[in-house]
C-alpha cells in the first residue's frame, strides 16, 4: 500500500459517485428520479427499485435495507472491505488524482490510522404476522390529540377498539424496508403510560418514519427529528415532510447509524422539541451542521437556536 498524506476532502471532491458506480459498471442497473439515481442495493442485493439511492448533487449514497450509506469513500470502503485510507488510495491510483503525498500548506503528518472493516448488521424486530383492520382515523375521541384524521389515514394510524391498545391512538411502526414491525398505542388524554409498547418490541431498533425516507430524499431544506413518535404525525400535519422520530429522546447506536446515514442526503438537521438528551444532540452534531427548535415550525414565538456543540470525546 502507498505511504504518505492523502487528503480525505481532495479525494471527495474529484471523484463524483456517477464515476466510481460507472467504473463498477453499476449505473445500468439505476434509475434517474428526479436529482437521484435509485434502484437495488449492490449490496445487500435488495430487489426494490428503490432501496438504494444516490443524490449526485451531494455526492452521498444510502441503502434503506442494509442500512449503510456515505460518500464515495465510503461506498468504495464497503464494496472493497477496506477501511477509508484504502479506499481513498484506491479513488487515487484509478483516477490518477495524484494526491497522495500532497498535504495543505506543505506541513507534515502522520498517515490516518485505517477504519475498522464495516460490521454485520444487529438483531432486529421481527415483522408482524396480521394488521390492525379497523383503526379509526377519525374517531371523536382522538380529537384531543389535535391531529387531523388526513394526517393519521396517510400513516396507517386510528382509534383501537379492542386488544391490548383498546382507547388509545395505534400507530404502526415499520423497520427501514417498510415491514410493520409493531403497532404502539399513544394515551388521547392523560392516561399512564403515555406510550404503551407491545412485549418483545425493541423500539431502540426503530426510526419512526425513516421507511419513508426515499420518499422524501429529494425534498428542500433540512431533514428533521423529534423526539418522540407523535411529533412526526405532529410535524407532516404541519406540513414538514422530511420527518423522522426517535421514541424517548435518547438515541442507541442502530439509530444514530441509521439517521446518520440518512443525513448524507441533507444538508443539516433540525431537532424538534424538548425530549432530546444533550449526548443525542451531540452525538447527532457528529454527521450535519443541528439546530434546535423548542417548538413545531410555525408555532408562535419560534426561535432557532443552535445545538450545543461537544467534543466526539466528550460525548
Amino acid at each position: 500500500m502507498p505511504k504518505g498524506f492523502v487528503s480525505f476532502a481532495e479525494v471527495k471532491r474529484a471523484v463524483s459517485m456517477e464515476a466510481v458506480l460507472s467504473r463498477y459498471g453499476l449505473l445500468a442497473d439505476l434509475t434517474k428520479k428526479g436529482r437521484n439515481l435509485a434502484g437495488p442495493c449492490p449490496f445487500c442485493k435488495g430487489t426494490s427499485a428503490r432501496q438504494f439511492q444516490v443524490n449526485l448533487e451531494k455526492n452521498a449514497w444510502y441503502c434503506f435495507g442494509c442500512k449503510q450509506g456515505g460518500n464515495v469513500l465510503d461506498f468504495v470502503a464497503t464494496r472493497e472491505g477496506v477501511g477509508v485510507r484504502a479506499a481513498a488510495l484506491k479513488l487515487d491510483s484509478w483516477f490518477e488524482l495524484g494526491l497522495v503525498g500532497k498535504e495543505p500548506g506543505g506541513a507534515t503528518s502522520e498517515a490516518p490510522a485505517e477504519e475498522p472493516p464495516i460490521k454485520e448488521l444487529r438483531t432486529s424486530n421481527p415483522p408482524l404476522t396480521f394488521t390492525l383492520k379497523t383503526l379509526d382515523p377519525a374517531h371523536p375521541n382522538l380529537a384531543p390529540l389535535g391531529i387531523g384524521a388526513e394526517t393519521l389515514a396517510h400513516f396507517g394510524a386510528g382509534y383501537c377498539t379492542k386488544g391490548l391498545l383498546k382507547g388509545r391512538l395505534a400507530i404502526p411502526v415499520h423497520n427501514r424496508v417498510g415491514e410493520l414491525v409493531a403497532y404502539v398505542g399513544l394515551a388521547t388524554g392523560d392516561e399512564e403510560p403515555r406510550y404503551l409498547f407491545p412485549p418483545n418490541f425493541h423500539p431502540t431498533l426503530e426510526v419512526m418514519n425513516l421507511d419513508h425516507l426515499a420518499e422524501f430524499a429529494a425534498e428542500e431544506g433540512p431533514l428533521y427529528l423529534v423526539p418522540e413518535i407523535d411529533g412526526v404525525l405532529r410535524l407532516t400535519e404541519s406540513g414538514c415532510v422530511a420527518v423522522l422520530g426517535l421514541f424517548d429522546g435518547t438515541l442507541s447506536s442502530d439509530q444514530e447509524e441509521a439517521i446518520g446515514g440518512a443525513l448524507a442526503l441533507f444538508e443539516r438537521l433540525v431537532l424538534v422539541g424538548e425530549g432530546f438528551t444533550d449526548r443525542t444532540v451531540a452525538r447527532l452534531a457528529r454527521y450535519a451542521a443541528v439546530s434546535w427548535i423548542a417548538a413545531h415550525p410555525g408555532d408562535p414565538g419560534e426561535e432557532f437556536e443552535e445545538a450545543p456543540a461537544e467534543s466526539e470525546e466528550e460525548a
